[in-house]
């Protein structure tokens, strides 16, 4: 049989202590949100809440526990994941830490990266997948990073990174934008040849060639996932096959957000709050259409000019993003945020993976401003009464559509 899904939490740490009017009085909650809104005494111990959260991911049986940055954001408290990873290290024993990434353009010198993440890889036991991204649009501009030449200087720092991990060194690295005297990194990461390499695009072609030549995984960053998610695999596998691979569930990952109560009504009660606070305040100038929008438009982001030109021409700038979903109905539609009973969670991930065969699903649990004891039962009722049934009709939907894996396992991907 082949191996089933791969069920991750990823915790965002979003800041969960704004005021009710938030909404109301401020006009976006990335880049010139006010800091002067951190509440120094009511964010005592809320990194740790997290980080305990990630462990109990970890205790109950996920497969692995994942990260990101975001800077100068109620969105995600996390500028820099690394640290997180630290603590995890020696919090966890069993799962995978996914960092989901590093952004590279900000980072000045990828060797830097490199020499974390080989840390963090001995201090794990080789448990570090290294994601890798170049920055949205925000990050870019509060650092005062370039946009248009990122994505060239991108990939130069993932190729530096991977070499130092794999040419044994001292050597010299003449990279256009990163040119090294010496690259001997100390230490060495624990995997061999390197830990498992993931980057995040948004259907970029440009991104798919890289990751397909490469040998990486691709994370879809998508937060709604119907008809798109499934055009996306089906995008991925021709680019695959252009470069002499072939499409398996274990080359691509997506992000989804949820929530599991004991009843489909008990789970709404119980999510609402936490759920519209991140869609009305975390999302706000970000996948909102009202608000200041600071993530996306021309000369902000990396993508391509012919890229850009195409999204202009079949994008529709009145359609509501998810930020903007009024109602649960709304939501239903987005399939982002999937909220029920354990029957109804599975039944709709299901479905999903029924259209878009993919090997990583990267499961949101705390959402907004949502109470540890909730995050905590949510998790554990996936763990307990979705995961198991998931596990094992992946695994026999993936034999069944892809036969040529063998019966040891999904393809190693780098």
């Amino acid at each position: 049989m082949a191996s089933p899904v791969q069920l991750y939490c990823w915790h965002f740490m979003s800041y969960p202590y704004l005021a009710p009017d938030f909404d109301e009085t401020n006009d976006t909650g990335w880049v010139t949100v006010p800091n002067s809104l951190w509440d120094r005494d009511k964010a005592r111990g809320l990194y740790q809440q997290y980080i305990d959260q990630l462990a109990y991911a970890d205790e109950i049986g996920f497969d692995g526990m994942v990260l990101n940055e975001h800077h100068q954001t109620i969105y995600g408290l996390g500028p820099s994941p690394n640290l997180v990873a630290a603590a995890l290290t020696q919090k966890t024993r069993n799962g995978k830490i996914i960092i989901l990434g590093n952004l590279l353009p900000l980072h000045m010198n990828p060797l830097r990266v490199a020499e974390e993440y080989a840390m963090l890889d001995n201090m794990s036991d080789g448990r570090i997948i290294a994601g890798f991204a170049p920055g949205s649009g925000p990050e870019t501009f509060n650092y005062n990073i370039a946009s248009a030449p990122s994505r060239e200087q991108f990939w130069e720092a993932v190729d530096l990174i991977r070499r130092a991990w794999t040419q044994p060194g001292p050597f010299n690295y003449e990279g256009k934008n990163y040119p090294l005297r010496y690259v001997n990194p100390w230490p060495q990461p624990t995997q061999r040849p390197h830990p498992p390499i993931w980057i995040p695009g948004a259907r970029s072609k440009d991104t798919l060639v890289q990751i397909a030549k490469h040998g990486y995984c691709y994370f879809l960053s998508s937060r709604s996932h119907g008809k798109e998610t499934a055009k996306s695999v089906n995008q991925f596998a021709k680019v695959l096959e252009q470069y002499g691979s072939s499409y398996r569930p274990n080359r691509m990952g997506i992000l989804m957000s949820c929530y599991v109560g004991e009843t489909d009504k008990q789970a709404q009660e119980e999510a609402k709050d936490g759920i519209w606070y991140f869609l009305k305040n975390c999302l706000k100038g970000h996948q909102r259409r009202e608000g200041r929008q600071l993530t996306f438009g021309p000369g902000v982001p990396y993508i391509p000019s012919d890229e850009f030109r195409d999204y202009l021409k079949f994008s529709d700038p009145t359609v509501p993003l998810l930020g903007d979903t009024q109602d649960w109905d709304d939501l239903q539609r987005s399939q982002s945020i999937i909220v029920g009973s354990p029957d109804t969670v599975y039944q709709r991930f299901m479905e999903i993976l029924e259209h878009a065969p993919v090997g990583h699903l990267l499961i949101q649990f705390h959402l907004g401003n949502m109470k540890d004891e909730l995050t905590r039962k949510s998790m554990r009722l996936f763990a307990t009464e979705v995961a198991p049934r998931l596990r094992e009709a992946s695994a026999k939907q993936f034999g069944r559509d892809f036969p040529e894996i063998e019966t040891t396992g999904l393809e190693t991907v780098k």
